[in-house]
């Protein structure tokens, strides 16, 4: 061996022993210097005194030289070696380079991601719903509450109080009282905000701002199915019906999406002072049911409609309406006269909306509302749950009941909701599902028994509807039908008898 070489490895051990200990260990067992011509033999015994076991060294506490099979690479340019590299035994393979795997989303293990949290977002109930599903009980705009006072001064007290900021303050004169929508403070928890407001003596009311949703569901369908697939007319025995009454110039509220009054079907049909000012397919669809008077049979083809655009947002059953936009609707539609009002729509238990519409009944006013789209295991759905609504599911051409609709003891009545063909927008038709519609043929007919007994209340149209409706299902009443399905020709012949009784007393 030569004396550069010795030199070569007595820099290498020099280089190790001054390394610090972890540093060293983390090297590579022994650095072998050696020339091309190095013996094999030699290597081989090396390889071989590598295998056996070594005994644990005490901790001296000083460097300590670790050696592994690696290669000594140029040490710049000590000792004059410059940048040459020591050639490795003849057998050794060069490990590949470790490659340096960046610390992306790849490489890590996924997280769930967090929602970003946005401003005046609307936030919905859990479970998540389909994109066509019902509104879930439970969801409501995020960031906002409603309360009203007993005074002004208690109103400017408790948005000091809660650092609410008012948004809007409405005078609901059906219950009489003065609703305040704030927003909440910034960061601070709407469900939380509610609990503070709830426990103030000075608020008469309070209440999350529920969103509620339309409950239909829409099919395509051919022009030429258009008389073929009206099944409800005969189901419903409207022909007989229409014989002695068909809604004339009774004012029937429909708390929807808009209304598109210039449809062929619905000419003449909407009150001048309708609110609406938009047009939407449900509430197209809904006053298609309830009053259509050219290609189709309606319930109700004489009645006059006051439209409120209350919903709002996408197409169908996307689109949601609030507590206080409901409320104000049905205030106005009892200022303006409506006998009755259509609530084809479903959410949560509402403190608010629950005493406008008792407030509605006690004015004589029929509230018909939808049983609800949730399914046979879904909780009660309002307003239909309300003891003042005539709650109604839906059912098929064969007389099952559609498969989405609600059950439960707060169900009156059925009536055909499956596969309905009605008024869509823009001069057209479409073909749609849900309890949504099975409310607008009962209204409709409601309608036909206040053309026939004006002074009949609330009360005294269930109970018509009621008794006179044809029993499926079980017998009796259930919680999937209700008392049955309506019969209008059977109603109107009890109104008349009822009336020509009275008469005589």
């Amino acid at each position: 061996m030569s004396t550069r070489q010795i030199g070569q490895i007595a820099l290498a051990f020099a280089v190790l022993a001054t390394a610090p200990m972890p540093t060293a260990r983390a090297a590579e067992r022994i650095v072998v210097a050696q020339s091309a011509g190095m013996d094999q033999g030699n290597d081989e015994d090396w390889r071989r005194r590598q295998r056996q076991p070594r005994p644990e060294r005490p901790d001296r506490g000083a460097p300590v030289i670790w050696v592994a099979p690696a290669i000594v690479y140029g040490v710049g340019n000590v000792g004059g070696f410059g940048d040459r590299e020591v050639a490795p035994p003849a057998d050794y393979e060069r490990p590949a380079p470790r490659k340096t795997r960046p610390r992306t989303q790849a490489s890590q293990p996924a997280k769930p991601a967090k929602a970003a949290k946005t401003a005046s977002t609307k936030k919905t109930a859990k479970p998540a719903q389909p994109a066509n599903g019902p509104a879930v009980a439970g969801s409501y705009v995020d960031g906002e509450v409603l309360f009203s006072t007993r005074s002004p001064e208690a109103t400017e007290t408790i948005l000091k109080r809660h650092r609410l900021t008012r948004l809007e303050t409405v005078d609901i004169d059906l219950t009489g009282t003065t609703i305040v929508r704030a927003r909440v403070a910034k960061g601070a928890s709407t469900q939380r905000t509610l609990r503070a407001l709830r426990s103030e003596k000075s608020i008469v009311s309070s209440e999350l701002n529920h969103l509620f949703a339309l409950q239909g569901e829409p099919k395509n369908i051919a022009e030429s199915d258009l008389a073929s697939v009206q099944y409800a007319p005969a189901k419903l025995r409207l022909a007989e019906a229409h014989a002695s009454a068909e809604g004339q110039s009774v004012l029937v509220a429909v708390i929807d999406s808009g209304i598109d009054g210039d449809h062929p079907e619905l000419a003449g049909t909407l009150d001048p002072n309708s609110p609406a000012r938009t047009v939407g397919p449900h509430g197209t669809a809904i006053a298609g049911v309830i009053a259509a008077h050219s290609r189709l049979v309606s319930a109700a083809p004489k009645v006059r409609i006051l439209a409120f655009d209350s919903f709002s947002g996408p197409e169908g059953s996307l689109a949601r309406g609030s507590t206080l936009d409901i409320l104000k609707s049905l205030d106005r539609a009892a200022s303006a006269g409506a006998r009755i009002v259509n609530l084809s729509f479903a959410g949560p238990d509402d403190a608010m909306l629950s005493a406008g519409i008792e407030a509605a009944h006690a004015k004589g006013i029929v509230l018909v509302a939808a049983a609800g789209n949730g399914g046979p295991k879904a909780s009660a759905a309002y307003p239909a749950a309300y003891s003042a609504v005539i709650a109604v599911t839906a059912t098929d051409p064969a007389d099952k009941v559609y498969a989405a609709a609600n059950r439960g003891g707060y169900i009156a009545l059925a009536a055909p909701g499956v596969d309905i063909l009605t008024t869509a927008p823009k001069g057209d038709y479409t073909q749609l599902s849900g309890t949504s519609f099975a409310a607008a043929q009962v209204t409709g007919v409601a309608a036909l028994l206040l053309e026939r007994a004006p002074k009949l209340s609330p009360d005294g149209v269930r109970a018509i509807l009621t008794e006179t409706a044809r029993d499926l299902g079980k017998p009796g009443r259930d919680d999937v039908f209700g008392a049955g399905l309506v019969d209008a020709a059977a109603a109107l012949t009890a109104v008349s008898e009822a009336t020509a009784s009275a008469a005589v007393q």
